[in-house]
């Protein structure tokens, strides 16, 4: 088991631990002399890291996405820690637990999914309730949507972060159906379950995140447009104006179409879904930026990707 984490290493410190390899370049000194530039990774964060003694003939072999066993030392490197290190080997698979070297969320997967399915298992009974069911309790793509991450990089960019996501969503849309009480709950709650559930095959979360081949070919949307089609398919007399209203839903999510969806919202569940998606993607991006940056000085945080822009950081009371 990992017990020395990226988190937990000092400067000047000896390492001997644990780590994925997250890119592998191999370069040269101004000598001529070959190195290999590391980015290494665990589930607590990145350091850069250096194997300067480095020959083909007799440094064992690894790739970008294995976990290693290294040691070295940690040094200080214009500001930020570096690991320089002195030996690199792969380690063993069955010694290799996926949740140590990747970012995770820090509640219980089985848990929310737990909650989810319950939340699931209370709507009225119904087409919408049979076909949310039918995905959530698919052993196989339960798997994956409990261990996929929202996004690569954006927001909820984490193991479990799709779950937490939605989970967070289905919570949002009831308190927004109480305000309104006009809307179809059942409808914006299944547009939030179904919304990105073609991110379980349109990411990989084995090693480190990255997209598919078809996931890359085609894009989340269009995936879970078969994902929920293929399990329509097997319900008997689903109403086929739901079926459109729930796929309209799914493809017009992203709000605009400059942002990816082959249409933008057109009744007012399909609004709901997109706002509510938005803002917890944009509060999780933001909550993950001042984390990211509560030891930096000043009122501002570095600019953010998704948001395109620096914030205000929180008072110290409130971070």
């Amino acid at each position: 088991m990992k017990q020395t984490f990226i988190k937990d290493l000092a400067p000047d410190s000896p390492v001997r631990s644990t780590f994925l390899v997250q890119s592998k370049e191999r370069k040269l000194t101004s000598s001529g002399a070959a190195y290999l530039d590391l980015s290494l990774r665990d589930s607590s964060g990145l350091i850069a890291a250096k194997l300067w003694d480095y020959s083909e003939r007799t440094t064992p072999e690894f790739a970008a996405d294995d976990v290693v066993r290294v040691e070295g030392n940690v040094e200080n490197y214009r500001g930020a820690p570096q690991l320089r290190v002195r030996r690199i080997a792969l380690c063993p698979p069955e010694e290799v637990d996926l949740l140590d070297y990747l970012p995770r969320t820090q509640r219980d997967p089985e848990e929310m999914y737990a909650a989810l399915l319950d939340r699931v298992r209370s709507m009225c009974e119904g087409p919408l309730r049979s076909l949310l069911l039918s995905v959530l309790e698919d052993a196989e793509l339960a798997g994956k949507f409990k261990l996929a991450p929202a996004a690569m990089t954006y927001h909820h960019a984490f193991l479990g972060g799709l779950l937490e996501h939605v989970l967070s969503l289905v919570t949002l849309a009831d308190h927004v159906a109480d305000h309104y009480p006009w809307l179809r709950r059942d409808l914006i709650i299944a547009g939030l379950v179904l919304h990105d559930v073609g991110k379980t095959d349109e990411l990989t979360f084995t090693r480190a995140f990255r997209y598919s081949r078809r996931g890359q070919l085609l894009g989340h949307i269009t995936m879970a447009l078969e994902i929920v089609q293929a399990k329509i398919r097997q319900i008997p007399g689903f109403p086929a104006e739901l079926k459109d209203e729930l796929e309209h839903i799914i493809i017009s999510h992203h709000g605009k179409l400059e942002f990816g969806s082959p249409k933008e919202p057109m009744f007012a569940e399909a609004l709901v879904v997109s706002f509510l998606d938005e803002m917890d993607s944009k509060l999780e991006a933001v909550r993950e930026q001042y984390e990211a940056d509560q030891d930096r000085p000043g009122d501002w945080t570095n600019r953010n990707p998704a948001l395109k822009r620096e914030l205000l950081k929180p008072p110290k009371s409130q971070a």
